[in-house]
């Protein structure tokens, strides 16, 4: 598969920005590594979709809010019929792959298409409620949880990933064609708030 490269090459500028402080505020892009898309029928998607998901550490198609996670996969059940998965490399995707009947489950690798950037500290929370009209405080959104919505209208997935160093941290899928602008309208309204931006993901 050929390499995929960064959309935010020319965005991604290391240092502190806005507000003087501390900046508790950390803005990157993440390793998006493999992102397929699973789908099926209306009858048939559960049975025929759990022993693939099996072999990924998975148990059974999970729910509309929160992340299925195993060693192998990250699993987000984005429609009645359709999961999105997201593995660490294609390789995992390669042992799976030919166990497949894509009549059955007909897949679509999106790893090209989307981008994966990262808002984590303290002011995380509050930098998305300004992005959009969801309560992510940690009692109404924990870790693990996700959601569908749009930033600036672009539909993206968020999800609260684990903590990282103590403080909460969100992962955002958005469409690769859409990055650059986004990046700069996340930035542009963080700027109040003080951030970093961190180029190593």
């Amino acid at each position: 598969m050929p390499e995929v490269r960064s959309a935010l090459t020319s965005h991604l500028q290391p240092g502190r920005f806005g507000a003087a402080g501390e900046s508790p505020l950390v803005l990157s892009e993440r390793p998006l590594g493999t992102l397929i898309q699973l789908s099926g029928w209306r009858d048939s998607f559960e049975n025929a979709a759990r022993p693939l998901l099996a072999r990924l550490g998975l148990e059974g198609i999970g729910t509309f809010d929160r992340a299925q996670i195993s060693e192998k996969a990250l699993a987000f059940r984005i429609a009645p019929e359709r999961l999105l998965l997201r593995l660490p490399s294609a390789a995992v995707w390669a042992e799976i792959d030919p166990g497949i009947d894509p009549a059955q489950t007909p897949f679509l690798d999106l790893s090209h298409s989307r981008t994966l950037i990262r808002i984590g500290g303290a002011h995380a929370a509050a930098l998305l409620a300004r992005l959009m009209p969801i309560d992510f405080d940690e009692q109404a959104f924990g870790a693990g949880r996700f959601v569908q919505s749009g930033i600036h209208t672009v539909a993206v997935l968020v999800h609260r990933a684990a903590d990282a160093d103590g403080a909460p941290a969100f992962d955002i899928y958005l469409p690769r064609s859409f990055t650059a602008s986004l990046w700069d309208f996340i930035a542009q309204t963080a700027m109040p708030l003080g951030y970093r931006v961190d180029a190593g993901g």
